[in-house]
């Protein structure tokens, strides 16, 4: 999984998944918040459970995002992220 997403977002995959993350979910829940029609064809509980996910969902990825922004397995920190960088210090990405 670690590998797929690195080849995917790139080195700094942690910060770019929590990242977008958190816009989708923020994004989810403006959307909800200002055209409530987008679930009004659910039962209420099931609106409500949705419009909660996505606040918790927005919460729990930005404090992620906000932990691993700059986090030392970012580049710049201690952690080598490209092949040259592991030839430098001889770490494995």
């Amino acid at each position: 999984m670690k590998s797929m997403l690195s080849k995917i977002f790139g080195a700094n995959w942690r910060s770019s998944t929590s990242g977008v993350a958190t816009v989708i979910a923020i994004t989810t829940g403006i959307a909800i918040h200002s055209d409530p029609s987008l679930v009004a064809f659910l039962p209420d509980a099931a609106e409500v459970y949705i419009i909660g996910i996505s606040k918790l969902v927005a919460v729990v990825s930005g404090i992620i995002f906000a932990l691993t922004v700059k986090d030392a397995a970012v580049t710049g920190g201690t952690v080598a992220q490209t092949s040259e960088a592991e030839k430098r210090t001889g770490e494995n990405i």
